[in-house]
């Protein structure tokens, strides 16, 4: 493995700085040398237990789910569990969202695949029913659809989001184990659809890639929909609730400041939101209106995950939670236009999602590993799951480096300055369909994922920063950019109690804080491919895509499992092993930079190739973020004989030609599987 002294080319060393970066390239090359000889597996199999959402159920109970453990749990006002089912066989099932059905009767849907039956790979839909005092289930497999994020019934008809294939799909009820069900039909397009909400007649699912939220009306049938229209903005929501008020609705969305983010002086105009829209029916079918939009950055509500919304005569209620902050905050408008009073909850950073239980509130919250019980004397944590975690101490401080505000802990909102985390722009660690203005010229350039980072340096566009240590210490620097405290700062329980959630009992450090930030990011890597799962080969098709890869493509996106290490590149008789495995190892890019017609360029020698992992999550394509597919990938390819005769975009060489309608199909099957 490759060492991480700093190469010519890197982002030079401030001297004043020379024994924290000598430091952290030796606990780089220590991480190297301990790195396992097989790839580890994904983060979200060895991150805890990963309490996910949470429901009200009868006598002051709750219903949850653990992702981590693939589980279903009955809980208490307090969290503690009383009762957990699991599907019998479930692989990765990773439940994630819960729709009440009717009184304790529940359907719960899951982000991985664990299903095969006649009909062929699909995913499962588990219905649970509280019986008692404990969880009786039935598991329904839904065919064709292979990782899904976002749950809601209406009528005769389950929808739910499918974030891998980025629709919104429908599925006719009732669902039973043992008859046959009909594939689901397709709503609406919905890239990257992370979420789904719904209310008196009215879907509304955010779409994290396209930066828009979808809004469709459902007909009379509960079945079709009569009606629909997008909310877009200048980047990315992540969560999304609706109510119904008369004969129109008041939809809330929690997302990203609606401004361009300016990266001349660290990282501009990111704060959070909460926007209020009001969506009614007009002649052009369905029209909205923007209400409100207000900063909960500022209140410390950062990167909102949950959000509800409650109408009651003239006043309209939101009540939201911020993954990164520590603040639960109620926003009630009168005069819709007026600013929102707004009452804030201290809670503890990681919360997903939130119910009320009996006379409080019980919020489940995967950072942390825990159920959260709040109530007007503040907040108290319950472990998840007792089970071992494989996890250091370091890598989960890493995490709430990465995740929560921790990282640029003094940052305010005033002006173009923004409280924010990393997932600001990484939603879960992947990307979020932004493309930004690098602070450079013209150029722009997309957000890259996190996921995988170890083993993908050189890191960012222009790949100055060849290696994790410079990197690291970098971002603390940007990130802090600005603030008279600067990034060298340390993290006590004392002053930071929540921290103790993760077992940190003693201060630590500016180098200790990068370190475990590393170790993080060392052990953080993607999930299985939804594509593979329950697959061990090629299909011809794929098989075909395969070659083409290798005669046109892997000459910069190297099928290498360290970018900047050529050893370790396996040869093509070894892919469809390496593809089909549960890591999925290899980082298909280089470290060298290259021209291929996508402008302008990011460096006078080029951009680097950006590693083709999960090719899927990481749309829009190119650095500058001008190909919103794979599809337009290829299309605009020109391919050729010889080393140079290949351009992405632009002007095309001499002997050069379009990729044919099959070979675009061949090469679109084998990048999905990456």
């Amino acid at each position: 493995m490759p060492g991480s002294g700093v190469e010519p080319g890197s982002a030079p060393v401030d001297d004043s700085r020379r024994g924290v970066a000598d430091a952290l390239a030796a606990y780089e090359d220590e991480l190297w040398r301990s790195a396992p000889s097989d790839p580890p597996g994904p983060w979200v199999a060895r991150s805890g237990a990963d309490p996910f959402a949470v429901v009200p159920a009868s006598r002051g109970r709750a219903v949850g789910v653990l992702r981590g453990r693939d589980a279903i749990v009955l809980l208490g006002d307090d969290g503690r569990e009383t009762s957990r089912v699991t599907p019998s066989g479930a692989r990765r099932w990773a439940p994630v969202a819960i729709s009440e059905i009717s009184t304790d009767t529940f359907l719960v849907i899951g982000e991985g695949l664990d299903a095969v039956d006649s009909r062929g790979v699909g995913t499962t839909i588990v219905r649970v029913r509280v019986d008692g005092d404990t969880l009786a289930l039935e598991p329904i497999v839904l065919p064709g659809v292979v990782s899904l994020r976002g749950v809601a019934w209406h009528g005769e008809t389950v929808f739910v989001a499918d974030r891998h294939g980025g629709r919104i799909l429908a599925i006719d009820w009732p669902l039973t184990a043992t008859a046959p069900t009909t594939p689901p039909r397709e709503l609406a397009r919905c890239p990257g659809a992370i979420g789904l909400a719904s209310a008196g007649g009215l879907l509304v699912a955010p779409c994290l890639l396209e930066h828009s939220t979808w809004i469709g009306e459902l007909g009379d049938d509960a079945r079709t929909i009569v009606s629909e229209t997008r909310i877009v903005r200048d980047g990315p929501s992540w969560s999304v609730a609706v109510a119904r008020v008369g004969d129109e609705w008041r939809v809330a969305t929690g997302g990203v400041e609606d401004h361009r983010l300016d990266r001349t002086d660290g990282f501009g105009y990111v704060d959070s939101f909460v926007y209020l829209d009001r969506v009614r029916g007009c002649e052009a079918g369905l029209c909205t209106e923007a209400l409100a939009a207000s900063d909960v950055g500022e209140i410390g509500v950062v990167t909102p995950k949950w959000i509800a919304i409650a109408s009651a005569g003239d006043r309209t209620v939101v009540d939201v939670s911020g993954y990164g902050g520590q603040t639960l905050a109620r926003l009630t408008w009168g005069a819709q236009t007026a600013p929102p009073q707004r009452e804030t909850t201290r809670v503890p950073p990681g919360l997903q999602a939130v119910a009320t239980v009996g006379s409080g509130r019980l919020a489940a919250n995967p950072l942390l590993d825990r159920w959260v019980a709040i109530d007007n004397t503040g907040w108290s944590t319950v472990v998840a799951d007792p089970g071992p975690d494989p996890r250091s101490i370091d890598e989960r401080v890493g995490e709430a480096l990465v995740f929560t505000e921790l990282l640029a802990p003094h940052a305010s909102s005033d002006g173009p300055r923004s409280r924010f985390t990393c997932e600001t722009c990484h939603f879960e660690g992947t990307g979020d369909g932004r493309v930004h203005y690098t602070g450079r010229g013209t150029v722009h350039a997309t957000t890259k994922p996190l996921l995988g980072l170890f083993g993908n340096r050189p890191h960012f566009t222009r790949a100055l920063d060849r290696t994790m240590a410079v990197m690291v210490d970098n971002e603390f620097a940007v990130a802090n950019r600005g603030d008279p405290a600067g990034p060298d700062f340390a993290v006590s329980p004392d002053e930071t109690p929540w921290v103790r959630e993760l077992g940190l009992t003693t201060a630590l450090g500016p180098i200790e804080l990068r370190k475990a930030m590393m170790r993080f990011f060392a052990r953080f890597t993607h999930d299985t491919n939804p594509a593979v799962r329950h697959r061990t080969g090629f299909d011809e098709r794929e098989r075909r895509g395969a070659e083409l890869f290798r005669v046109h493509c892997e000459r910069c996106h190297q099928a290498r499992r360290v970018a900047d290490e050529p050893s370790s590149r396996v040869e093509p008789s070894g892919w469809e092993a390496q593809i089909f495995s549960d890591a999925g190892p290899l980082v298909w890019a280089s470290e060298a930079r290259v021209r291929t017609g996508i402008e302008p360029y990011v460096h006078d020698e080029g951009a680097r190739p950006p590693s083709l992992r999960r090719a899927w999550l990481k749309r829009p394509y190119f650095t500058n973020g001008s190909a919103k597919s794979l599809d337009d990938v290829l299309e605009r390819a020109r391919v050729g004989a010889g080393d140079d005769a290949f351009v992405h975009d632009g002007a095309a060489p001499s002997g050069t030609a379009p990729l044919s309608a099959d070979e675009r199909a061949a090469l679109r099957a084998f990048l999905d599987l990456l």
